[in-house]
């Protein structure tokens, strides 16, 4: 019997031991809330700028730096979202005000810091004659709307414009509100493209369905690159649906089309009939062809994209090249 008291009391002593030393909803080990406070760390840190452009990184530092002290940093709407260095460089690709904290752990206990509001993300100037933007750097934020757009995507991975694309699989975006460029008016869609799909897949369209009314631009499934506006429409001669990117855009001016491919007139044809929503408008959908009802899973894309675009204007064959990167 002695001998399993003494078993039953050690056993007590090591639970007693392990309560003692677990930390509490505060980080503190048990007893720490009596720790003078001059001996806890220094939560406090420094940032290289707290309002910038996207795309921009800032340097965080805390006040203090001593040897043993542990780190966890948390960066909402950066990447990296968290650290545990003691120094970090952080980018914004999203224009937004984020909060940023800090817990700092020594020997004797933890202390925190949260910065509500800290950093001020500003969004890069556009071109005046943008109506669409999306960078899809981890998100569905539109840069001229300034909010985000209904749909999702299945993911992201490495971009060909700055750090991500979406990866979207069987469903398209739709922009708020937003019926796209009408009538005869001019307009560009430009975007990076990375496709294998061997089905007809829609890459943005506008417009109800009638006679020169609705505006298309697809990928057919031969990967030749297509502008339609019902009653009419135009083939380019090369593809793009070779697992690798490539740049595709159109251009109209009321009297011309121009398909680009890589930044490369690859199609140029005089058109005047297109008359976009003559038959009534619809909101653009990006990744679909974007059925009457408002499906967006009618002959979607497949694959992933990268920074689209849409003008109110007709770009420049330079202007074009700057987007492709030539």
């Amino acid at each position: 019997m002695k001998k399993y008291r003494i078993k039953y009391l050690i056993q007590l002593l090591l639970l007693t031991i392990v309560f003692a030393c677990s930390p509490n909803e505060n980080g503190l080990r048990k007893g720490e809330e009596h720790v003078d406070p001059s001996l806890l760390p220094n939560a406090d840190f420094t940032a290289s700028a707290t309002s910038i452009f996207q795309f921009e990184t800032i340097n965080f530092s805390p006040s203090d730096v001593n040897e043993g002290d542990l780190y966890s940093w948390n960066f909402p709407g950066g990447s990296p979202g968290s650290s545990i260095s003691s120094n970090v460089t952080v980018k914004y690709t999203v224009k937004g005000t984020y909060p940023v904290s800090l817990k700092i752990r020594n020997e004797f206990g933890a202390e925190e810091v949260v910065k509500e509001g800290y950093i001020t993300v500003e969004g890069e100037p556009l071109d005046p004659a943008v109506r669409i933007r999306l960078n899809f750097e981890q998100s569905l934020f539109e840069e001229y709307s300034e909010e985000n757009v209904t749909g999702s995507v299945s993911g992201y991975e490495a971009g060909i414009v700055n750090d991500f694309a979406a990866t979207i699989d069987g469903s398209g975006l739709t922009i708020n509100g937003y019926n796209g460029i009408t009538g005869n008016n001019p307009r560009t869609v430009a975007v990076w493209v990375k496709t294998s799909n061997t089905a007809r897949q829609g890459v943005a369209t506008w417009g109800n369905s009638g006679t020169f009314s609705r505006n298309t631009f697809v990928i057919n499934g031969n990967g030749t690159v297509r502008f339609e506006f019902q009653g009419g429409g135009y083939n380019s001669p090369s593809s793009v649906n070779d697992g690798a990117w490539h740049h595709i855009a159109y251009t109209y001016d009321g009297q011309s089309l121009k398909i680009y491919i890589d930044g490369v007139v690859d199609l140029s044809v005089s058109e005047s009939r297109v008359n976009t929503a003559v038959a009534g408008d619809r909101q653009i959908t990006i990744g679909s062809e974007g059925a009457s009802d408002g499906s967006l899973t009618f002959r979607p894309y497949t694959g992933a994209m990268d920074d689209f675009r849409l003008y109110n204007k007709a770009l420049t064959s330079e202007e074009i090249e700057e987007l492709a990167g030539i």
